[in-house]
């Protein structure tokens, strides 16, 4: 073969594995829509990230996680031993100083010990306030924590974010379909100079540049994820490439959503934060509002009578909306236990290893799926393009 005819098959392993590796970035980039007019390009994945972000919710929900059987791992009264004592310095204070603020010479008048007890029993009633918050939240969960909205709204509103678990769970795939764009192009560069050495028609090498560009692109993603099962032929045996990594890939997907989406904070924000956010203060409102009453205990009708009903109502509601103002600030402290009691990262990984191939490759399949054929036309017009190129320069 001369070093004319040499350069064919050169050129087709670059045109190979430079559309397979544009093909891979116009998935993840540009985070936004670029271009001129009504012409223009957004990557696949932040274009479609909504549709993306409720595949990977619906594949979760679905296969992977009982959100309400996960929660039930967390014992009630070890957030309440977590929380009670800062809640209970909270109580104390709030109590004296609305007290002190309402009634300032009766409660001055008060002897230490009283005022003191006074404090105990309100300190009392924490832990009791804090389970039956907890139970609360059990019993009626998916009113409070919406998961699905939770990830959702994470990766719409950091398409990055999205782009980081596709490729961390992919990275293998994606490196070897750019290399086997080299290789594919190669060996069919070297049909196209063989042919090209007996015939040399003008429409040939951009024809086959197009092939070329189209079918590195199609073969490589069927590697991918073909066949679903694995294949066997003597001693040798073949299954799709991301099929073959399900146990690296299902570790991978955990550490990403224990670490990233679902963690502790993340998730007691989405219940500070969700949809009930409203309902569920006005819960925790009420549930202090009891403890107020159960503190108050035998002395409730006798503050009653000397303040009179409705000024003790509005004392006992400022209390317990200064008091519920001030545990938000306080849920940290129990974020490590919940991480370890929720275990998410182990449940993810234990039941997305398990799953059978065609459920495991919803995981990266979609990404794919979605513009499969646009990607591959873009892989087969730079072919094409590529193609003339080699007709110019064989030319010359």
């Amino acid at each position: 073969m001369s070093l004319t005819l040499l350069v064919i098959p050169i050129v087709s392993g670059l045109i190979g594995w430079g559309t397979n590796a544009l093909a891979i970035r116009m998935l993840f980039s540009p985070l936004e829509r670029r271009g001129l007019w009504r012409v223009g390009w957004q990557g696949v994945l932040p274009a479609n990230a909504e549709r993306m972000a409720t595949v990977c919710v619906e594949l979760m929900t679905a296969h992977l996680l009982d959100v309400r059987a996960v929660f039930a791992q967390i014992d009630p009264k070890h957030v309440s031993a977590l929380l009670s004592p800062a809640l209970e310095k909270h109580a104390s204070e709030v109590a004296e100083s609305v007290l002190a603020v309402q009634y300032p010479r009766a409660w001055e008048a008060l002897p230490e010990s009283l005022r003191e007890h006074a404090r105990g029993r309100i300190r009392a009633e924490v832990p009791r306030v804090v389970e039956k918050l907890m139970a609360e939240l059990n019993d009626d969960l998916d009113r409070y924590l919406a998961v699905e909205t939770l990830v959702v709204s994470a990766f719409v509103e950091n398409k990055a974010l999205l782009n980081e678990l596709f490729q961390t769970c992919g990275r293998a795939e994606f490196r070897f379909i750019s290399r086997s764009g080299l290789a594919f192009g190669f060996l069919l560069g070297c049909a196209q100079a063989a042919i090209w050495s007996h015939t040399q028609p003008l429409w040939f090498l951009p024809m086959t540049g197009l092939l070329i560009g189209w079918l590195t692109n199609w073969a490589a993603l069927k590697m991918v994820f073909e066949p679903k099962q694995p294949k066997t032929l003597g001693p040798l045996r073949w299954q799709g490439l991301f099929l073959m990594r399900q146990r690296e890939v299902s570790e991978a997907y955990a550490t990403f959503f224990a670490e990233q989406i679902l963690h502790p904070e993340a998730l007691v924000n989405a219940v500070l934060k969700g949809p009930a956010s409203d309902r569920l203060t006005d819960v925790l409102t009420r549930f202090v509002a009891e403890g107020v009453d159960s503190a108050t205990g035998g002395a409730k009708p006798i503050i009653q009578l000397a303040a009179g009903t409705e000024s003790w109502r509005l004392l006992r509601q400022r209390i317990s909306e200064e008091l519920v103002t001030r545990v938000p600030s306080e849920l940290s402290r129990v974020h490590a236990y919940a991480s370890e009691a929720l275990s998410l990262q182990d449940t993810l990984n234990s039941r997305l290893s398990t799953l059978p191939p065609e459920q495991f490759e919803q995981v990266l399949r979609p990404l794919f799926r979605q513009d499969e054929s646009k990607l591959i036309a873009v892989g087969a017009m730079l072919g094409g393009i590529a193609g003339i190129l080699q007709l110019l320069f064989v030319g010359v």
